[in-house]
Order: structure tokens, then sequence, then C-alpha cells
């Protein structure tokens, strides 16, 4: 819903079956509310314009993944989350696999541009990060030359004196499908015999086993890779609604569950297993919600792969800090699940795994009166309500 109620916007996402015979095209309806009666009919709106030779494909960002077989820009691109500005005249449009994020005009009822989000540079001190799950141990560092695509699944938007920002659980996902896969391990890569990761990608437990991107790489079409992809940033970032990054939460997330896992961090979340999670996606941000408490913003990021949720002051967007790092989980006992049946253990004396989905709140709508924070946990089953206090 928009902030004013007056219409609903939906995310059409549009996967493609696993053959990679069928993609449908992604798309966003809005169907506008009338004296609290909703219209009969939704109005779609495709992404038809950016395809090739149609009228807006120039402004399309040259850094927007595109890499469907066959797939049109219309087809490939695949709406995951929504968020809406404060004043309710445009909605953000998290294209996940994508890197994007599209905005829309909802007034006109069209789109008004897509966002390049860019990538992470691994290469930085500040986000040093641990690529496998091989060595038996905490090892967060630099690799010069690889990059996290952000490609976020929830999205959530706030306003500071009247300006908009987006903030974003970049997850990371790829295309892996039995008709088309764009995913491999670093080791498998051709890479550019000049790149300063030639040695590492082989060794398992460096950059082997990272899983990255076969599909973007190559920035001089010689046939081999240049750049090393992976997905997801393992981090949250705000952004201006222009697009522009004012803040990333860093190697925040690793370095803060080794403190405080030690070798539990970057588990998994159907099985007891440390850094089980290193070669892929590591603590894996997915869920977020927002909220105000006396007088201060936050954002809430559940991990879900490491489980719990990370608790940031973003009052100041561009001075964000971390507050703290609740989880209810028992990393002891043996378990495993799969498929949602369980293989081992009893899962249910683990806690809470797998957070999905999250809602805040407000004190005053709230029914003791305090702000609470409610986290659906996917793995596990179990919803939790969290009373928040300073």
């Amino acid at each position: 819903f928009t902030h004013d109620g007056n219409q609903v916007v939906v995310a059409n996402e549009g996967e493609p079956n696993d053959a990679y015979t069928v993609d449908p095209e992604g798309s966003v309806s809005i169907i506008n509310i009338n004296n609290n009666v909703p219209e009969q009919q939704a109005t779609n709106i495709n992404f038809n314009d950016f395809n090739i030779q149609s009228a807006r494909h120039h402004e399309l960002p040259k850094g927007v993944k595109i890499n469907g077989p066959k797939s049109t820009v219309s087809q490939d691109f695949e709406p995951e989350y929504i968020a809406i500005s404060h004043d309710s005249s445009q909605a953000f449009v998290s294209l996940q696999e994508n890197n994007a994020i599209a905005v829309i005009n909802l007034k006109l009822q069209r789109v008004e541009r897509i966002i390049d989000l860019g990538s992470k540079d691994y290469g930085l001190a500040k986000n040093a990060f641990d690529a496998s799950d091989k060595d038996g141990k905490v090892n967060i560092q630099t690799y010069p030359g690889v990059y996290g695509l952000y490609q976020p699944d929830t999205i959530a938007s706030y306003s500071i004196d009247g300006a908009d920002f987006i903030v974003t659980a970049n997850e990371g996902d790829a295309r892996d499908y039995a008709g088309f896969s764009e995913e491999t391990r670093a080791g498998t890569l051709t890479l550019d015999k000049n790149h300063p990761q030639f040695d590492a990608i082989q060794d398992k437990t460096q950059l082997g086993r990272l899983k990255v991107t076969t599909s973007i790489g190559d920035t001089d079409n010689d046939g081999d890779i240049d750049k090393i992809y992976s997905y997801g940033s393992r981090s949250f970032s705000i952004w201006d609604s222009q697009g522009k990054q004012v803040f990333d939460s860093g190697n925040d997330f690793e370095r803060i569950t080794a403190d405080r896992l030690g070798i539990n961090f970057n588990n998994h979340n159907s099985k007891n297993k440390g850094d089980n999670r290193s070669d892929d996606k590591g603590p894996e941000p997915e869920a977020l919600a927002l909220g105000g408490i006396d007088g201060r913003q936050y954002a809430f990021i559940g991990l879900e792969r490491t489980s719990g949720f990370m608790i940031y002051d973003i009052t100041e967007p561009q001075h964000a800090y971390f507050v703290d790092y609740i989880v209810n989980r028992d990393f002891a006992p043996t378990f495993e699940v799969e498929d949602g049946v369980v293989i081992k253990g009893d899962p249910s004396v683990v806690g809470d795994l797998g957070p999905e989905g999250m809602k805040f709140i407000a004190a005053d709508k709230s029914p003791n009166g305090k702000p609470l924070l409610l986290v659906a946990n996917e793995v596990s089953g179990t919803t939790v309500a969290y009373q928040l206090q300073k």
C-alpha cells in the first residue's frame, strides 16, 4: 500500500521455468483505491520500452545485468520487492537478479528510470570477507580484483527532512536453472593471467570455492575473466533517491558475527555447521524492516543463513552505525533439514532459523504500547515478537 492508502503496488517477478523455455515478462501492477473500494482493473507497467530497438533502450544503464538466454530486457527484469516514497509519489522496485532498482512514477504510472547499483570492491579493507568454507576458520581478508553485486532482496525507504532514502538488504541471487545457469566456482573460471587472484582461485581455502557469475567480468572481450563478480555484498546499504550510495555496512556482518559466534559464523540455516556459507553469500542479509523509536530511526536486517538480526541507527543516513546483533539460536545441537524434511536431530531445540520477513510495529500502534519487531523464521517455522527498548 502507498502511505496515503490510495494505491496498492504489486511486484510481478515473472520467473522462468526450470528449462528456461518460458520466461514471462516482469511487471508492476498498480491498483487504485477510491473511497476504500479498489478498482476492478489494475494498471500493469512492464519494461518493454527498454528492450533492444525500443524507444527507451538508450536509457538503460550499461551496468545493469541482463543475461537470460534469448530473453528480452522486459523478460529478464524480475521485480522482487517494493518500497514507497514518503509522499506516495514513487515506488522503488528491486530488480534483484539484475542488480538494479526501477523507479516508478505512481501518478503518471510509468517507469521513471532504472538505477544500476554497481558493485562492491573486495580489495578494500573495509569490505574484507571470508571466501572459503574449506579453511576451517574465520579468515576475513581482502581480494583485489573481486567484486560483489549488491542484488538486494528486501528494500525499504524512509525520509529525512523531506528527502527519500532507500535501504537495501543485499542478499544476492544467481540464475541457476536446469536450462541455464550462470553460477560456477571461481576455481573453474578462465581468468586473465595478470589477474591478482590468478593463484588464489586455484586454492579451495582461498577463492577456489567462491560462487561467482560467468555472465560478466570479461571487460576486454578476449574470452577470459578480468573481474570476478560474486553474488550479494554481505551487507546492507542506504542510497539516496537518485541511486547514489550514501552508506554501506562493509564487512560488519561477518566481522560482528565472527566476534560473537567464532567459527559458528557464516552458518547454514538448515544445519549447524560453521563457516559453511562463506563460499556462497556469507550471512546472507535478506529480511529488512525500518522503524522509529524515541526520535531515532532504526534498520533491522535479518541474516537468513546465520539467523538473528542486526540493528543499526540510520537517523543520519551518511553516518549510520551498528547498535546490536540479536540471535536466538543454539549452535551446539546436531540437526539437518532438507526441503522442509528433518534428516537428523531435532531442529525445534535449536531456536529460530532463517528470518524471512520482518515487521516493525510502532509504540502508538502496539498492543502493549511498546515498539515491537515481528520476525518470521522460514526454516524453523517460528514467528517471534521482540519488544524493543534503548
